[in-house]
C-alpha cells in the first residue's frame, strides 16, 4: 500500500527544499514531487543518527538486555531517532565484552529498532577522563581489538596512547571508524592519529585540551582541521550557545555530527554512581556532568532556537553527516528507492510524527 506526506519544506539530508509530497511504500521511498496545496507537514527530514547515545531515561544500553534494548530503540524512534550506536564506555575489557555480545547479537538478529551497531567509547583514552573512571583506563589492548565483532561501528581512543598507530591501524582493518576523545594530545600525537586513520573527535569541547591562544589544544586541532569530523553535543549544558554557533561557522557543512550523549539517568546504574540530574544535566555527586539527558531531536531545536545555527545546517549534523562519518549509506537521506525513515517537525521544530522500517538498520 502506498502513503502519501505532504510537508511546506523538505530537507533531503543535505538541501533544504520547498513544498514536496512523498509517497512511500513496502518501507522505502517511492516518490518525491513538488506540492502545491495545504501541507500535513510544516518540516519532513530524513529520521535522526545518533552515533553516542548511551541509554535514556531507564535504560542503559551497556546493562540491558536485548528485550530492553528493544524497548529503548522504540522509544528512540518515537522521539525521531531513527537510527544509533549504542554508547557503552569504560569499564574492564570483560565487562566491556558483555555488553557489546548482548548488543552484536541484538543487531544480528534485527531484534532491536534502529540500532545501527555499537560505539565503544574508551577504555583506551588519554588525560581528560571526565565522568570516566580512571582506574579502569588501560593502554591499547591489540588483542582485544581484533576479536571485536562487525557490529562495532566507532571506537574512541586518545591519540597520546603509546600504540595509538597500531591501534588505529587494527580498527581500520576491520572497518570500524576512530574517533580521538578523552585526550591531551600535543601537535605531533595528534597528526599521528589522524595519519594512521583517526577521522573524527568524539563531542567536541568536551573531555579534551581546549582553545587558548598561545596552547595547542584537540579542540583547537580540530576546529582547524577541515576534513575531520567532530561530534558536538547539543544539549547546550556541554557547550555553550556561543560555542555551538562558532564550531558550525568554522566546521561549515558536512563536518559536525550532532550527538545527544544520553545516559540512562533513571537506569539503575545512575542510581549506585549517584547520577541525579541538576542544571540540566545528569551529574556525579562532584558535579561533573555525566552525560546527558537531551533527546537529538530536542538537540536540533536548541541549537537552532537559542545558538543561532541555520536550520539547514542543524538537520544535515543530525542526518546525513553522522551517517557519512561512520559509513552508513542507506540512512541519513531521503531519495526515491532509501528507507522511508523520516520525521516531522512542526513549525516550533518539535517532532510531530516519526515513520520508520522499525527494524535494525545496517549499512
Amino acid at each position: 500500500m502506498s502513503v502519501v506526506v505532504t510537508c511546506e519544506h523538505f530537507f533531503d539530508g543535505v538541501t533544504m527544499h520547498g513544498a514536496r509530497s512523498v509517497t512511500y511504500e513496502n518501507g522505502a521511498i517511492a516518490a518525491i514531487e513538488p506540492f502545491d496545496g495545504t501541507p500535513d507537514h510544516f518540516v519532513i527530514s530524513p529520521g535522526f543518527v545518533d552515533i553516542q547515545m548511551n541509554g535514556f531515561e531507564q535504560w542503559d544500553v551497556a546493562r540491558s538486555s536485548a528485550l530492553e534494548l528493544r524497548d529503548l530503540g522504540n522509544r528512540l524512534q518515537e522521539l525521531g531517532t531513527t537510527t544509533w550506536l549504542g554508547t557503552i564506555t569504560t569499564a574492564p575489557l570483560d565487562s566491556l565484552s558483555r555488553s557489546i555480545t548482548t548488543i552484536d547479537t541484538g543487531v544480528t538478529r534485527d531484534e532491536i529498532p534502529g540500532c545501527a551497531g555499537i560505539h565503544v567509547e574508551g577504555p583506551f583514552l588519554g588525560a581528560a577522563p571526565g565522568a570516566h573512571n580512571p582506574s579502569w583506563i588501560i593502554p591499547i589492548d591489540k588483542g582485544w581489538i581484533q576479536q571485536l565483532p562487525a557490529n562495532v561501528r566507532l571506537v574512541t581512543l586518545a591519540a597520546e596512547q603509546d600504540a595509538v598507530v597500531t591501534g588505529i591501524s587494527l580498527l581500520r582493518e576491520k572497518g570500524i571508524a576512530i574517533s580521538i576523545g578523552h585526550s591531551r594530545p600535543n601537535e605531533d600525537q595528534w597528526k599521528q592519529a589522524r595519519k594512521a586513520g583517526a577521522t573524527l573527535v568524539t563531542h567536541l569541547f568536551n573531555g579534551m585540551s581546549g582553545i587558548h591562544h598561545r596552547e595547542e589544544g584537540l579542540a583547537l586541532m580540530a576546529l582547524n582541521d577541515r576534513d575531520v569530523f567532530t561530534g558536538l553535543i547539543g544539549d547546550l549544558v556541554h557547550v555553550s550557545p556561543e560555542a555551538v554557533l562558532l564550531a558550525f561557522t568554522v566546521k561549515g557543512d558536512g563536518r559536525v555530527c550532532l550527538v545527544s550523549d544520553t545516559v540512562g539517568w533513571s537506569s539503575s546504574w545512575a542510581q549506585k554512581r549517584d547520577i541525579e540530574i541538576r542544571d540540566g544535566s545528569p551529574r556525579l555527586p562532584n558535579g561533573t556532568l555525566a552525560g546527558s539527558s537531551t533527546s537529538l531531536a530536542e538537540c536540533v531545536r536548541r541549537v537552532v532556537t537559542l545558538a543561532g545555527v541555520p536550520l539547514e545546517q542543524a538537520l544535515r549534523a543530525a542526518t546525513s553527516t553522522p551517517a557519512d562519518a561512520i559509513g552508513l549509506s542507506s540512512v541519513g537521506r531521503l531519495a526515491v528507492g532509501q528507507p522511508a525513515d523520516f520525521v516531522a517537525l512542526d513549525n516550533l521544530l518539535y517532532v510531530t510524527r516519526t515513520w520508520s522500517r522499525l527494524v535494525s538498520l545496517r549499512g
